[in-house]
């Protein structure tokens, strides 16, 4: 049968100022959901009750959510993971199992979440009173991956394949294989189409979160909401170019706590059948259309938080 997780869910993120922090995020093109004293949760467009979530505190990140394939009952994990299942107390409820990833991540299981209305598409067609959008922040359908930068690249990929069901897509090297600086790993929903990564673990220095990924709802998206946040002054890091591998258009902002936000679309999809390729790429992880990866891109690694 399919791995046992079916999708990233909500990326979990500590910052010391929630203000500042939610300003950033509606300007980059979230929705708040619900905030209190100690925590911000966004959305998207899909009917997901949230996406994103900021507690205060020390910035960094804290754990990423993954959904559980609706087929495998998450009290079935519990003796797998040594975890017990808990009650969610969060914007659409559910339950959720918690665990901890070779880096010391937090990896949050979750099932069972009621299903937020979806928020209506933008009409492609011109109206008798309309124009066309050029300004405003982008529009953000869902968190479609995140990456990592890790001391224990092996360790941390037989982690993820072997707990989740993760499926390799593309393994990047350099100069022979074996000599392996990252690879981007897929959700396996069998012969359903899927993005070619959920994840991408990559060799580094240190450990922690290099980006979380948000696709946008059409790709024109990405240029209207980048002139939006240089308008602002925020802090641009790379972009707007594209990926090779996934056919990926991307922009990649920071956000005023140090953690690398990207705007995405893609027009590529896998299934279980898809090919796994070994690519061999040149320094500075330089594999893609347009400008060589500055080094601040290449080295980001945003501090993981034990809460």
């Amino acid at each position: 049968m399919p791995g046992i997780v079916s999708s990233i869910a909500y990326v979990r993120l500590g910052a010391p100022d929630l203000d500042v922090q939610e300003k950033f995020l509606q300007e980059f093109g979230l929705l708040t959901v619900q905030r209190d004293a100690d925590r911000l949760y966004m959305r998207g467009l899909g009917p997901r009750p949230f996406i994103h979530v900021t507690e205060r505190g020390e910035s960094g990140v804290i754990a990423v959510g993954y959904d559980v394939h609706p087929d495998v009952p998450i009290e079935s994990l519990q003796q797998r993971f040594g975890a017990q299942v808990e009650a969610i107390a969060e914007p659409g409820g559910g339950k959720r199992l918690c665990l901890r990833d070779p880096n010391g991540m937090r990896v949050e299981l979750v099932q069972g979440r009621d299903v937020a209305p979806a928020l209506a598409r933008r009409n492609p067609l011109r109206g008798a009173e309309s124009v066309s959008k050029d300004h405003g922040p982008a529009r953000i359908e869902q968190l479609a991956h995140t990456a990592y930068m890790t001391t224990r690249l092996q360790e941390t990929l037989d982690w993820y394949q072997g707990n989740f069901g993760f499926l390799p897509t593309d393994e990047l090297f350099i100069e022979k294989k074996g000599n392996t600086l990252g690879r981007f790993v897929r959700v396996d929903m069998g012969d359903e189409p899927v993005f070619h990564h959920v994840l991408f673990i990559m060799r580094g220095e240190k450990d922690g979160l290099h980006h979380a990924s948000f696709e946008v709802e059409r790709v024109d998206e990405i240029f209207t909401g980048g002139d939006h946040l240089h308008g602002l002054r925020y802090d641009h890091v790379r972009g707007i170019g594209r990926h090779a591998l996934g056919s990926q258009i991307f922009d990649y902002w920071m956000s005023p706590f140090e953690v690398m936000h990207e705007h995405w679309s893609s027009n590529e999809k896998m299934n279980v059948h898809s090919r796994f390729n070994e690519i061999q790429i040149g320094p500075g992880m330089s594999h893609d259309s347009g400008e060589r990866p500055p080094e601040r891109f290449v080295k980001q690694a945003s501090t993981i938080v034990q809460k």
